[in-house]
């Protein structure tokens, strides 16, 4: 693919699929940033929130806020109290854990399967391991990675630590369940999360706490983290009056039909009512006044514009207002949503174009207006100047420069004592780039507003662009897994946009995808081959397919729109790991002259494709497949006890008419992994109507424990999911069962009368 206008020449449209933009910006712009760091890879407004406490010295502001009542997990949180963490975990499961990774196959197939229909699935899976914080040591706590993309790391992961994942109510001092440790590869200051969280926090924004750990792994010193406070209950608790609530998440995710279906619900996940977040899209869909009023029904719009003048204030272009990314929103029952930050470790920057990837050049830098709310408030005349002016008291109240750069030296001192000496000359470089940015950032956004408030650019949305490409090659099953992609395979005709072009400088690859990948298909396993071109200019162009790994036969075709099979072109620029253009196949078709999966054999064939059309939807599985809906088999999850008496337990009950075997089921607590799924206890039958009572002892049912915050899955033997059931802390506690009420048919709720091994009954 060389030498030619074809398929490696072809113009690069910044939004060649809806959800580029955000994936390309949260991921290549951040990889990049990562890799010249060093790294290893209209109602009457409430009161405003109050101040949370962020770990460091609360900035000053004109009115203050009431501050958040004290909790006896602050003093973990405290800057002058750097954490001691130190992991022992078996060397198989560390592994493992840090090699878990999302890739841009990945990618592909989850939003070509659903087209950003759904949030995207869990990569990670829980290790337990022996956990020792300022010498307080826990053993069975659960360990896992975090991090989407850019913030991916295989030597210094990002990590999240439940003290109470095998263990019912363990916690560090008593007092703290879960903590989030950030790699910081995003940030070569290490200082930019709390530093943002302190200003939104000082503009009475609900924000993490957050400080600072050294972590080492079986001994390795892993250098510096930051420890930033989940959004979980007890965030909720702390912040507003009641944690009952709907929590949820943003990751390329926004108020509109085409983006709505990534938002995750994080509360109340049994509960399929997203009525508020869908009052939220109808309103934003209406143009009228009458819109804007139904919006601030439902979103507490007087706080969104102090959240939005803060992202902008801070330079937050990777948040919700810039990017559709790293926001989470709650509301309280009866109450309107109020949005939370997240993920702010890209602020601080100052640059002409921070988001390379959303089709607008040179933003104007007193406003980010990308998505639906504050696009629809700055195109309001009487929105626009309320945003202008809270802007401007922010600038007049939490932007004393005098007390952020104190703050900047108090974190950066912190980083140069404890972060490993090798990563201090740049922590102390990027450093001076975060005070530049205070320096300079009031003087910028007047400047911005005078005379008047710039307009905010449309998107450009160049034409779709159309191509072809034909391609006969051969390579090996597993050669994915190579450390070097081009010198893989053999191209033996090669054409785009229908002329011959040489096969120099290309790479074939094909092998397994990750479960992860498969899930977004709906099948139990899937295969990928993709095509890799090295340019001239150091850039990457190729193509991916993804099918199923059942379809690798001998003499097998598969047809785009008729099989379940999918891909597309893409680009990689110079030095970056995931693409900065992609566009959908709309047609092609896939012919395997020799196809299996097995290790090392031959996988050859041919495959002619197009793309610039609409892609078409993959059509349902075969019938006995994996697929992703839930079978109706009969068998029903009725009841848990998360805490119960002595051992945890559920009640599965027999809706059918005939009987249930359990021999044919197995089951999981995590709804991704399939490794963790575990077989019944033999001859268990449920007769019809019946109702069982399965108690779990941890000894006896290795890697398998019900939680406080925990997931129940059951599936036939060959995988098809059949009843599922999740449930956060404080709804299946001691005490208590989390039970369908109406008996057998109706949602989850707590009961305080649990009741195994017969119908449920309302709760006290």
């Amino acid at each position: 693919m060389r030498d030619t206008s074809g398929l490696e020449r072809r113009p690069r449209p910044r939004r060649a699929a809806p959800w580029l933009p955000a994936i390309a910006a949260a991921a290549v712009a951040l990889a990049l940033l990562a890799i010249a760091c060093g790294s290893d890879d209209a109602a009457p407004p409430p009161p405003e929130s109050p101040t949370p406490s962020t770990g460091a010295t609360p900035l000053a502001t004109g009115t203050p806020a009431q501050q958040v009542p004290s909790d006896p997990s602050d003093p973990y949180f405290d800057l002058d109290r750097v954490l001691d963490i130190s992991i022992e975990i078996a060397p198989e499961d560390w592994e493992t854990l840090r090699h878990q990774t999302r890739t841009f196959e990945d990618l592909i197939a989850e939003m070509e399967e659903y087209q950003l229909s759904r949030p995207f699935a869990s990569i990670y899976t829980w290790f337990p391991a022996t956990v020792t914080v300022d010498g307080e040591t826990h053993a069975e706590v659960g360990v896992r990675k975090k991090g989407f993309l850019g913030s991916q790391s295989d030597t210094k992961p990002s990590l999240k630590l439940r003290f109470d994942k095998y263990v019912d109510g363990q916690a560090l001092g008593g007092v703290m369940e879960r903590m989030t440790l950030n790699n910081g590869v995003q940030d070569a200051s290490l200082i930019n999360t709390c530093l943002a969280l302190q200003v939104f926090a000082s503009a009475g924004i609900p924000a993490s706490r957050c400080s600072f750990a050294t972590v080492s792994v079986n001994g390795k010193d892993l250098g510096l983290y930051i420890h930033v406070e989940e959004l979980k209950r007890p965030f909720l608790e702390r912040h507003f009056a009641s944690a009952d609530g709907n929590l949820y998440e943003g990751t390329v995710s926004d108020f509109t039909p085409e983006f709505r279906g990534t938002i995750e619900k994080k509360t109340n996940e049994d509960e399929d009512d997203w009525s508020d977040v869908e009052a939220v899209v109808a309103a934003l869909q209406d143009p009228s006044e009458a819109g804007l009023a139904a919006l601030g029904e439902i979103v507490d719009l007087d706080r969104f514009l102090t959240f939005w003048a803060v992202e902008v204030l801070v330079g937050h272009w990777d948040g919700y207002a810039g990017n559709r990314n790293n926001y989470q929103f709650y509301r309280e029952p009866g109450g309107r949503f109020v949005f939370i930050p997240w993920g702010v470790d890209q602020a601080f920057h100052l640059q002409e174009d921070p988001n390379p990837f959303d089709g607008i050049s040179n933003p104007p830098p007193s406003v980010l207006a990308l998505t639906a709310i504050p696009n629809r408030l700055y195109h309001d005349d009487a929105w626009r100047n309320r945003y202008v002016d809270r802007l401007k008291e922010l600038l007049d109240t939490v932007w004393d420069e005098d007390a952020l750069l104190a703050s900047v030296e108090e974190l950066a001192a912190v980083v140069q004592e404890h972060a490993r000496p090798e990563h201090r000359p740049a922590a102390a470089a990027d450093t001076e780039r975060v005070r530049q940015f205070i320096l300079k950032r009031q003087a910028e956004l007047l400047d911005d507003l005078t005379p008047e408030p710039p307009e905010w650019p449309a998107p450009q949305q160049p034409e779709a662009e159309r191509g072809s490409v034909e391609v006969r090659f051969e390579t090996t099953w597993g050669s994915t897994r190579s450390a070097n992609a081009l010198a893989e395979g053999a191209v033996t005709f090669l054409a785009v946009n229908g002329a011959e072009v040489p096969a120099g400088d290309v790479g074939v690859i094909a092998g397994h995808t990750s479960p992860e990948e498969a899930a977004g298909f709906g099948i139990e396993d899937a295969a990928s081959i993709a095509l890799i071109s090295l340019q001239d200019d150091g850039s990457l162009s190729g193509f991916t397919i993804v099918l199923p790994i059942a379809s690798l036969a001998d003499g097998a075709t598969l047809v785009i729109g008729e099989d379940r099979i999918a891909g597309g072109v893409w680009t990689i620029q110079p030095g970056g790991s995931t693409p900065d253009s992609f566009a959908p196949f709309s047609e092609g078709k896939l012919h395997l002259a020799e196809a299996s999966p097995d290790e090392g054999a031959t996988i050859s064939g041919s495959f002619s494709g197009a793309w610039g059309g609409v892609p078409p939807s993959l059509p349902p599985a075969d019938e006995g497949s994996a697929a992703a809906e839930t079978s109706d088999a009969g068998l029903v999850i009725n009841e848990v006890a998360a805490q119960g008496d002595p051992l945890d337990w559920f009640e599965l009950h027999n809706s059918s008419d005939s009987y249930l075997a359990l021999a044919n089921f197995v089951m999981a607590d995590d709804l991704l992994d399939a490794g963790k799924r575990v077989a019944f206890p033999a001859d268990l039958v449920i007769p019809p109507g019946g109702y069982l009572r399965i108690e779990l002892d941890k000894d006896g049912w290795p890697g398998f424990a019900l939680g406080r915050d925990e997931e129940l899955g059951i599936w036939t033997v060959d995988g098809t999911l059949v009843a599922q059931v999740d449930w956060d802390e404080g709804q299946a506690d001691e005490g208590t069962s989390y039970a369908r009420i109406p008996d057998g048919t109706g949602d989850f709720q707590t009961v305080g009368n649990p009741t195994p091994g017969e119908a449920n009954q309302p709760g006290d």
